[in-house]
């Protein structure tokens, strides 16, 4: 997915008749020119996929010459508005399109998706392979086109499936039913509406959306005589339908009732919710969630010396998502969480630990329910006030006891907090750094001394203006960060002590001072090796501009990786810089390792298992003579 500023700079280009040149792109970006050539190969990696490459020619700049057709489809994107360019993406939704209706003709799918009939004849192995996966075939009709056969049941997770899949087009998909027909809308939001109120829940604004299209579906499919069969251990006692419940009996005889109401109830028990009063677990049997979320908290807990099971609230936050994505799990269902790869940044300590535990119980779960957990966990940990892992910190003032009264006050009151050791003058700055273990120094004047060892020093004002709160407290999160992700790995010593191995078996060395090209540089090898796309590079940089340093895991080592959407391959790349970078724009780290993951699974243990083996200098400097000289050997 292209940025704003890479759509801009599409926008220019298909409005072009000419070369542009780079310098050009860049005064009118105001950004450098290495950031247009960054944005230039997103935009060209996208374009491939589209069948129009850019033209790129020394000394005279870039050219996008395409046709008035594949022009305009270019200025949707451009506009904001998705396009299908993507093989996968296309695939998902001509199946969606063929398994929502009776019956679908080459011509229709030709029409609907904008492509030639001898390119459909192209996708339909892939769609028969994807239906397949499902239980289901595309059978052939003699002068009727094609029908979707299989179970009922087979054909309704298929849909809810990839109307919950993110690249999806739903605002397509919605113009494919008249849901408005005979007040159909308003019926269908009733329905829901009745649903929320029963099960004493409110659904997220994307679960409505999915919810209601199906339901319109699902309400047409059941007028023409298509019903579902859910196996007897599979149908509870109890639904809780609303309206939906006395819909579905009288359009159905008891038997039938009875699947379709056991059906429903599990699509909407696995829906995402947004909240839910508090008796709304009463009366259902909740004992898997409820043994799941006691060990994991128990664990958790253990880890980092906190009671997090007298938590109410996490713990009935977390079984109400544990109830839904059990659901989910069973169904084969994969849920969106447009959080992961923030989570994974910013809360990787949290992160590791639930996919850890919950890998230990035997369950296998997706990044995305992995970021969910994460999300719930430590809201819990913030919600408990807990110490432990504040950071330590000294503050240097000379000039009176009102300035050190009001930035100590300050300090106290901003979040995350933090652990004041001393408040000293200039002069002691030193011998209180000799005498306590320090996170970093927080200072209203400037000092001779920039940084002590690897100990940061802030320049902030009395008052603590809020780009001084920002700095000091995603500093202060890194450290917590940090020191729970040392703490978990001291408790989980035992778990996988398997060496991690680098997809080329070479250390990789370079020399740069910008971290963009850091980043570029050291994803080259695995970009060239065809692991990723370039589409990744970029993710990886933007995610560093979105989050801050917070990747810098261990001192001078930056773990960088992206979502799995360009990912074509599982691998690890390490790049060496001759000199210390200052890595990222908002409050930098030194850093002098690079390491791309490119991660497609959340139960990819290369992270914990490179942090584990790089922990220490001493342990990394091991690792990477033994790397090198594995190499020189072969």
């Amino acid at each position: 997915m292209l940025s704003s500023r890479q759509k801009s700079v599409l926008t220019k280009l298909l409005r072009s008749n000419h070369y542009v040149t780079i310098e050009f792109l860049a005064k009118w970006q105001n950004v450098s020119g290495r950031t247009i050539r960054y944005d230039l190969d997103a935009i060209d990696d996208m374009l491939k996929q589209a069948g129009a490459p850019l033209k790129r020619e020394p000394g005279k700049g870039v050219f996008l010459h395409v046709g008035e057709e594949k022009r305009a489809e270019l200025f949707r994107i451009a506009e904001g508005h998705q396009v299908f360019f993507d093989k996968n993406v296309h695939i998902a939704m001509m199946s969606l399109f063929a398994i929502m209706h009776e019956t679908v003709t080459i011509q229709q799918l030709a029409d609907e998706f904008h492509l030639s009939r001898s390119s459909i004849q192209k996708y339909l192995p892939d769609i028969e392979e994807t239906l397949d996966r499902f239980g289901l075939q595309l059978a052939r009709q003699a002068r009727k086109g094609f029908l979707v056969n299989g179970t009922e049941r087979s054909i309704r997770r298929a849909i809810f499936h990839w109307l919950t899949d993110k690249q999806v087009d739903l605002e397509r998909v919605e113009r494919w039913f008249d849901c408005e027909k005979d007040g159909g809308r308003g019926q269908i939001d009733r329905w829901l509406r009745s649903c929320q109120e029963d099960r004493q829940v409110f659904y997220s604004e994307g679960s409505l959306r999915v919810l209601t299209i199906f339901l319109c579906w699902w309400y047409e499919r059941i007028l023409h005589g298509h019903y579902v069969y859910i196996p007897q251990e599979e149908r509870e006692a109890g639904h809780r339908l609303g309206e939906l419940s006395e819909v579905v009996s009288a359009l159905c005889d008891n038997r039938t009732a009875e699947h379709e109401h056991a059906f429903l109830n599990t699509l909407l028990g696995q829906a995402k919710v947004v909240s839910y009063k508090n008796d709304a677990v009463l009366g259902e049997s909740y004992q898997k969630e409820k043994d799941f979320c006691t060990y994991l908290l128990e664990q958790i807990s253990t880890i980092l010396q906190v009671d997090l099971l007298k938590d109410k609230k996490l713990m009935n936050d977390l079984l109400y998502h544990m109830k839904a994505a059990f659901l989910r799990i069973e169904q084969g269902l994969v849920i969106d969480n447009p959080y992961t790869e923030e989570i994974k940044v910013r809360y990787r300590a949290i992160y590791e630990m639930v996919h850890q535990i919950t890998a230990d119980m035997g369950y296998t779960l997706v990044a995305a329910e992995v970021a969910f957990i994460t999300m719930h966990v430590s809201a819990g940990f913030d919600r408990s006030k807990s110490k432990r892992f504040l950071p330590t910190v000294i503050v240097v003032c000379s000039t009176g006891l009102a300035t050190s009264s009001i930035l100590t006050t300050k300090l106290q009151q901003a979040e995350p907090g933090f652990h004041l050791i001393n408040v000293v003058n200039t002069e002691d700055l030193e011998k209180a750094l000799e005498e306590s273990d320090v996170d970093f120094v927080l200072t209203t004047q400037e000092l001779p001394i920039k940084q002590w060892n690897e100990t940061k020093i802030f320049r902030v004002s009395p008052l603590l203006n809020d780009e001084d709160k920002r700095t000091i407290q995603h500093e202060a999160q890194k450290m917590i960060n940090r020191k729970q992700l040392a703490c978990f790995n001291q408790v989980y010593a035992h778990a996988s002590a398997v060496e991690p191995t680098l997809f080329d078996e070479t250390v990789h060395t370079a020399n740069t001072s910008d971290w963009k090209e850091s980043i570029a540089l050291a994803a080259a090898p695995l970009l060239k090796a065809g692991y990723i796309r370039q589409g990744y590079v970029q993710e990886m940089i933007m995610s560093v501009e979105r989050n801050g340093t917070y990747m810098v895991f261990l001192p001078k080592v930056a773990f960088v990786h992206a979502g799995p959407e360009n990912v074509i391959k599982e691998g690890i790349s390490m790049t060496i810089f001759e000199h210390e970078i200052d890595f990222g724009s908002f409050n930098p780290e030194r850093v002098e390792v690079v390491i791309v993951l490119a991660i497609k699974e959340a139960h990819n243990q290369d992270f914990l298992q490179l942090f584990r083996y790089l922990e220490t200098q001493e342990k990394r400097e091991q690792l990477i003579t033994k790397w090198i000289g594995r190499k020189s050997a072969t």
